[in-house]
């Protein structure tokens, strides 16, 4: 039986970071295995008042998404994303995500501000996936 205390320590606490008159979510912790991550959620208007270094020492997932629940594709902007040492550039303009390996340099830059909300959610990964150890049958 599974009491309140054990799950407890899953309940996490997050960080609300203010960039001018936008909100940012963030949490910075540790996986089971003690790993660290960061979960971040901002709208897109932020992203020109963050400043994220080019290169992480861990692999990050950004997903691009649109504000209205009945059409998250619609992201209302175009984003500029650069990645790699000699720097490939892409635009999107409808919902997408990226990944991008550990020590790859990457930016993005918002190419005009949209009229809807939207928002990037931002996974920085632990180093190392170690799958869990399967229960004998």
């Amino acid at each position: 039986m599974v009491r309140k205390k054990d799950l407890e320590k899953y309940i996490l606490a997050l960080e609300i970071k203010q960039y001018k008159d936008l909100q940012v979510f963030e949490f910075h912790g540790k996986d089971a295995r003690g790993f660290d991550f960061v979960v971040q959620l901002s709208p897109v208007d932020a992203l020109p008042l963050i400043k994220e270094p080019q290169t992480v020492d861990a692999d990050r997932v950004k997903m691009y998404l649109g504000g209205d629940p009945n059409n998250i594709k619609e992201i209302d902007t175009e984003i500029e994303i650069s990645m790699g040492k000699e720097p490939e550039t892409y635009k999107i303009d409808s919902a997408a995500m990226t990944y991008i390996p550990k020590g790859t340099p990457h930016k993005q830059r918002v190419l005009k501000k949209p009229k809807k909300n939207s928002w990037i959610l931002t996974l920085t990964l632990p180093p190392k996936y170690i799958e869990p150890v399967k229960p004998k049958k």
